[in-house]
C-alpha cells in the first residue's frame, strides 16, 4: 500500500513579529507548525504558506528528524493559488492517499454554518 500524506495549510508565523531570519526557528511554534510536526510522525506532510521563509525551517526540521515534508508557496486567500498547489500535490502524491487536511489560516469571523459559506466568505 502507498504511504498516506497530510496537508497543513497555514504554517506561517501568524501574528509573531519577526526581528531577523535567525529568530524564525525559535518563533515557528504556532499551531499549524505544531500540527505538521505531529502528523509528520506518521505521514508525509505537505505544508502550505505564502512565503517559503515561513515553512522552510519547518520542512528542514521534519526531514532532519526522519520525517518527510515538502512546502508549497500558496496564497490561501486566492482560489487560483490554492488550485495550483493542489495540482502540485496531486502530481507529487499520485500513488498515495490523503489521510488528513487541516486549514489553519487566519481569517475573518462569519456567523454561518460552514457548508453555507460562499467562497468569498471563506
Amino acid at each position: 500500500a502507498s504511504k498516506a500524506f497530510a496537508i497543513v495549510a497555514g504554517v506561517g508565523p501568524g501574528t509573531v513579529r519577526l526581528i531577523d531570519p535567525a529568530t524564525l526557528a525559535r518563533q515557528l511554534t504556532n499551531q499549524g507548525a505544531s500540527i505538521a510536526r505531529r502528523f509528520a510522525k506518521a505521514y508525509s506532510v505537505v505544508v502550505l504558506a505564502r512565503n517559503p521563509a515561513n515553512y522552510d525551517f519547518l520542512v528542514k526540521e521534519i526531514n532532519a528528524n526522519g520525517g518527510q515534508a515538502v512546502g508549497i508557496s500558496t496564497d490561501l486567500s486566492d482560489t487560483s493559488s490554492v488550485k495550483s498547489a493542489f495540482e502540485q500535490i496531486a502530481k507529487q502524491h499520485a500513488s498515495s492517499y490523503l489521510a488528513a487536511a487541516v486549514f489553519n489560516a487566519g481569517g475573518g469571523f462569519v456567523r454561518k454554518p460552514f457548508l453555507e459559506l460562499t467562497e468569498q466568505e471563506f
